[in-house]
């Protein structure tokens, strides 16, 4: 289960991108321009390989409002996904 409790939050988001894993599922969360907003990008794989070296088709992504309230639904959003 991915909790990133104490861990990450948006200031440090604001500045570099966040990788992890669960088991088998790898994940990143990232600050993305979206149609001239800023959000947050949530983005899952399988395997392990590192986030630079998966295939874009092979990760799914889900974007969420670049606040803390965005990040705990985007922490949800990767705990309820299968890989």
């Amino acid at each position: 289960m991915v909790d990133l409790s104490g861990i990450v939050g948006i200031p440090f988001l604001k500045k570099s991108r966040f990788t992890g894993s669960d088991k088998e599922k790898r994940y990143a969360l990232e600050k993305r321009m979206v149609e001239e907003e800023l959000r947050l990008a949530a983005i899952i794989w399988h395997g392990p390989k590192c986030y630079d070296m998966v295939p874009e088709e092979t990760k799914r992504m889900e974007f969420f409002e670049f606040t803390e309230e965005g990040l705990l639904q985007a922490v949800e959003w990767m705990n309820g996904q299968a890989v």
